[in-house]
């Protein structure tokens, strides 16, 4: 039985019929299968790569953070950088109801490899150092088949990830599975001075689990008690409770806590980090979201283009006698096969990109937590991206099927004006603006009322955008129609608006294609630029505090402490000084928070204060702070805790529960977890410590930077770990690595931008090439080439023209709503809107790059052989 016969008796189809009718439309329409598919796999690959990018910064670190802890299910933290003594590990181990305790010390250290004669090493890497003993191996931390010369004393145990980034070459050791460094040597830079390490062991998978794939180290516990000057001192201990025992235990533990520890699970790093990485990932996830959704609605213009012929298609069916429910069954099927192949080629190059361009740096939470590399593939990402695209595909797809409705005439497709199936009612076009103006009182309403609602906003948006395309398109029609009625000698016009009449349906598909484009291009990348903007806003305010820093390599936070003894001292005889303050500061657990405390002296808040405040005085804020008793802290730290400015905030320091007062709240200072300004004095008493995380440079009048910092380098010598650096170096390394952070939103924005630049062309390069019959009937009434070229690039400027446009003039608003979003959400620091020639920049480069894409295929459907009018 053929094709023809199957759909007139039958109300389904077979797999065999199915197959037959969709090799048919390949043959015929593949440029408009390829051109739809397309789109689907560009935001299925957007939504995969990003979740699966963002996810697996968390992941891995929880691979690492479980590979230390092994068995362990609780621990007893230190609050500051000294740690708490050693005895207090025999005291847990005879707590009632502990299986087994094990102890840790942890410090952030710069590692150098030595260089060679021809000039290569000199590698410097920041990692985790752990100090452990055998008692770790016993409770199956650190993976139970670390080798025990790791921790012999002189020497340091390198993960695979540490030894390659120091350019250290690792071989096998026979008849072992480890891995020999051969004899190499570090320098440990640590807490104010430097000192030479053997390397005893790389450390790969085998021996050191998920750990061989971050940057960390370890050695014997005595041996970094000594090197760090904390003897008989510790950062936790780590717990394994008996069977049944573990609350039992933990009230214990809170008991021996007194107060100045913390008690928390063995994996509370896990929990603290995925707080961490909240904001950036949020950022991530409406960006991609939002690109996502703009993947799919160029997709949907995309299938618009191809509604006229499938309308066509249906009628023509019903006039032969096919069944509803079998041409139902056709498209679907057919819209089924093209979202599942999309789908998976867009999980293909999401997978790519997620190892590529979209990989997630989290270098600036380095110093607060132990960040593993592995990607980490889930099922779950693979389900959403999947099951979206193809359902995406098969929602859009189906829209021609509403001229099956019953009561429709079946050749009511070839009764409207123009070409068969471009037919848009004036009634349709009136209430697709109406629905426009709605959703974007709604969004407008939205927003307002919960900014955090932005995502919601954002996709209400998108599809406004679209709505209002075809009243942009009619507004853009008239006006260029009265501009011909005046100029008589555009004697082109007129052609070109004919024609675009006559396939209003296809118009509307490309400009609404080229409004997508716009929206997306201009408030994510906008929306980006402010965030960086705001970003470098803060990075000038914190560094200006000081021209020139003294501090631990790569510390940009100042957060880690060192010893100094005499050092401010002999810097502040140093020709053009004049004056040097001791600024501290560290991390913070705060209500499931690792907050950054930063402690500086008197004025030395003074610009980043000015610069970050939301709410309160900056200089009632500086005078409240020297006096002790009060800090400031960042806005979302406040509202989660519902306080506000005068309250009181309860801090668990090393010292103990401490209730200052709440002088101002400020933006999180690109610290996502958020920060606390504390008093130098209060610094002091609450973390008992002197210690200073950095020194401030202030300098003569006329004295040079460069001068002093050089005269600084040679006092400090070669012995010392510490590194000396300019405010505007100390700016541009911030932003350097917050920027780094922030990538994978540019990389969104500019994929999008591409993706759409070349939907647009393609979609063009379609529509001209599905023109030659007209055209050919044009060059057979006399049209040369040159003219024909003319109506076609008339006709692409006023499609583009619309929709860019109306794009445009949506992006400008939508990048308002996330910047408002990052904003208030995120807590990022964000700059204000402003006047900026983003949106004409983008929609000037939109324009001339499409119509020079679309240049060549024009050229030759101009020149299309006027036989062909004969032929159709």
């Amino acid at each position: 039985m053929s094709g023809v016969e199957t759909l007139r008796a039958q109300p389904l189809m077979g797999p065999r019929a199915l197959l037959y009718f969709y090799r048919r439309r390949l043959r015929v329409h593949a440029v408009q299968e390829l051109l739809a598919g397309a789109g689907v796999a560009v935001s299925v690959a957007l939504v995969f790569a990003t979740i699966v990018a963002s996810g697996s910064i968390a992941g891995s670190a929880g691979e690492v953070v479980r590979t230390v802890v092994g068995p362990a299910t609780l621990q007893l933290l230190a609050r500051g950088s000294g740690g708490f003594d050693e005895a207090t590990l025999a005291r847990v181990e005879h707590l009632p109801g502990v299986e087994q305790a094990a102890p840790l010390l942890e410090q952030t250290a710069t590692l150098v490899s030595p260089r060679t004669g021809n000039g290569t090493g000199g590698h410097l890497v920041t990692v985790d150092l752990a100090g452990a003993d055998t008692s770790l191996v016993v409770l199956d931390g650190l993976a139970h088949t670390l080798p025990t010369k790791t921790l012999s004393a002189g020497g340091i145990g390198l993960s695979r990830q540490t030894a390659e980034a120091l350019g250290i070459p690792a071989r096998a050791v026979p008849g072992t599975r480890g891995l020999s460094a051969l004899g190499a040597s570090i320098s440990l830079r640590l807490r104010g001075r430097a000192e030479r390490l053997k390397v005893s062991a790389v450390l790969g998978p085998e021996s050191f689990g998920a750990l061989s794939q971050a940057q960390v180290a370890v050695m014997s516990l005595t041996e970094l008690q000594r090197l760090a000057g904390l003897d008989r001192r510790v950062s936790r201990v780590l717990v394994q409770a008996k069977p049944g025992r573990q609350a039992a235990v933990r009230a214990e533990l809170e008991k021996l806590a007194a107060g100045r520890l913390s008690v928390a699970s063995a994996e509370q790093d896990v929990a603290l980090l995925n707080q961490a990485l909240r904001p950036s990932n949020q950022a991530s996830a409406l960006f991609a979201t939002v690109s996502a959704l703009l993947g799919l609605l160029l997709a949907g213009s995309a299938l618009l283009l191809t509604v006229p012929e499938r309308r066509r298609a249906i009628a023509d069916l019903r006039l032969i006698g096919a069944k509803r429910s079998a041409i139902a069954q056709m498209f679907l099927f057919q819209a089924l096969i093209l979202g599942t192949l999309a789908s998976l080629v867009g999980l293909a190059g999401g997978y790519a990109l997620s190892q590529g361009i979209f990989h997630q740096s989290a270098r600036y939470l380095a110093e607060a937590f132990t960040l593993g590399t592995r990607t980490v593939l889930g099922a779950r990402p693979v389900a959403i991206a999947f099951a979206g695209g193809v359902l995406a595909t098969c929602t859009v797809s189906a829209l021609p099927l509403l001229d099956l409705r019953r009561g429709k005439a079946l050749d009511a497709v070839y009764r409207t004006e123009g070409v068969p199936g471009n037919a848009l009612a004036a009634t349709v076009q009136r209430a697709l603006a109406l629905a426009a103006g709605g959703l974007l009182a709604t969004a407008t309403v939205l927003f307002f009322a919960a900014p955090d609602r932005a995502l919601i906003a954002c996709v209400l948006l998108a599809f406004a955008t679209v709505l209002a395309v075809p009243l942009a398109f009619a507004g853009v029609l008239r006006t260029a129609e009265a501009l011909a009625e005046h100029r008589q000698t555009l004697t082109i016009l007129p052609v070109a608006l004919a024609a675009l009449r006559a396939t209003t349906l296809r118009s509307l598909a490309l400009a609404a294609t080229g409004a997508v484009a716009l929206f997306g291009s201009v408030a994510l990348g906008g929306a980006r630029s402010d965030l960086l903007r705001g970003i470098e806003g803060f990075a000038h305010d914190y560094s200006a505090d000081a021209p020139i820093w003294v501090g631990n390599d790569g510390d940009n936070q100042a957060a880690v402490d060192f010893r100094p003894g005499d050092l401010a001292r002999r810097i502040a005889h140093v020709k053009g000084v004049a004056g040097v303050s001791a600024f501290q500061g560290s991390f913070l657990t705060l209500d499931g928070r690792r907050v950054w405390v930063l402690a500086r002296p008197v004025g030395g808040a003074r610009n980043v204060l000015a610069g970050e405040i939301l709410q309160g005085n900056p200089a009632t804020a500086q005078r409240r702070l020297a006096e002790g008793g009060w800090i400031v802290v960042s806005r979302q730290i406040a509202e989660q805790l519902h306080v506000g400015v005068g309250a009181r905030l309860t801090l668990p320091t090393p010292s103990g529960l401490e209730r200052p007062r709440i002088a101002a709240t400020t933006t999180n200072l690109a610290w996502s977890p958020g920060v606390v300004f504390v008093g130098t004095g209060d610094y002091r008493r609450m973390w008992a410590s002197a210690l200073p995380s950095a020194f401030a440079v202030a300098l003569e009048p006329g004295a040079s930077t460069t001068a002093v910092s050089r005269s600084i380098r040679a006092l400090l010598g070669p012995a010392s770990d510490l590194s000396v650096t300019t405010a505007r170096a100390r700016e541009a390394s911030i932003d350097a690595l917050t920027g780094e952070g922030l990538d994978q939103l540019r990389e969104i924005s500019l994929l999008l931008l591409a993706s759409a630049i070349l939907a647009m062309a393609a979609a063009l390069t379609s529509a001209i090439w599905s023109r030659r019959a007209s055209l050919a009937g044009l060059r057979l009434a006399g049209v040369r080439p040159a003219r024909l070229r003319a109506i076609l690039l008339y006709e692409s400027a006023l499609m583009l023209g619309a929709g860019c446009v109306t794009g445009a003039l949506a992006g400008i608003y939508g990048q308002f709503v996330i910047d408002r979003y990052l904003e208030r959400v995120t807590g990022f620091p964000v700059a204000s809107l402003g006047a900026s020639l983003r949106p004409l920049e983008i929609f000037v480069l939109v324009l001339v790059l499409v119509m020079a894409i679309v240049a060549i295929p024009g050229y030759v459907a101009s020149r299309v052989s006027p036989t062909l009018a004969f032929n159709e």
